[in-house]
């Protein structure tokens, strides 16, 4: 099986995707996505929850999704989709993609569990053209000195044995920040009342 692969997880998360979309996440995934446009990456595809959020806009997607549990979880959704999805068996450190090659990137809940956040975010930047746009809608690390953050804290030794790979305490902002980008768009928000993964950054980044 592939480390990147968590079966088990896979069925939870796809149900919890759909129920949350009904709900503030689904409003909120709705609400990003209306900024994406043309050729759209969808790093970390996962059950494909974002696809019936996508505006009319974006004529075509890719979605990279290393965990083959979560492709097949997937299939359903893509086959519904109103535009043309590729799906890659791929990770985010290293696109299969041309140099300027989509218009959009959307990060969605994914780059709390990919390996190098930062070597992602880089590969999405040379595959994007100029004036492209990011949309995100991650959890991320608390403010220090929360209470929050100091469950987030207790809980970081296990949490990605139980989620998937997932770091509650990722500081996402400050990798897209070390990146060089312009951060103004970018909320720091609560989606959900669930610790340890209530924090969200959510908005849109103009390259």
């Amino acid at each position: 099986m592939s480390p990147h692969d968590h079966p088990l997880f896979t069925q939870v998360y796809r149900l919890i995707a759909k129920a949350e979309d009904s709900g503030v996440v689904g409003r909120t995934r709705t609400e990003v996505s209306a900024h994406l446009h043309g050729r759209l990456l969808i790093v970390g595809l996962g059950p494909a929850e974002d696809l019936h959020h996508l505006p009319d806009t974006v004529t075509e997607v890719v979605g990279v999704e290393p965990s083959a549990s979560m492709r097949r979880a997937a299939h359903a959704a893509i086959e519904h989709a109103a535009m043309p999805v590729e799906v890659i068996d791929a990770v985010g450190e290293d696109l299969p993609l041309p140099d300027d090659s989509v218009d959009s990137v959307l990060f969605a809940y994914v780059l709390c569990s990919v390996e190098n956040p930062a070597r992602v975010i880089a590969e999405a930047l040379r595959v994007l053209r100029p004036e492209g746009t990011i949309a995100v809608l991650e959890h991320v690390a608390a403010e220090d000195g929360t209470w929050m953050r100091r469950v987030q804290r207790l809980v970081s030794p296990v949490w990605p044995w139980l989620a998937g790979g997932c770091r509650c305490d990722q500081n996402t902002r400050a990798v897209f920040a070390a990146a060089g980008l312009v951060l103004d768009d970018l909320q720091s928000t609560t989606l959900t009342n669930v610790p340890p993964v209530a924090p969200a950054l959510v908005g849109t980044i103009k390259v």
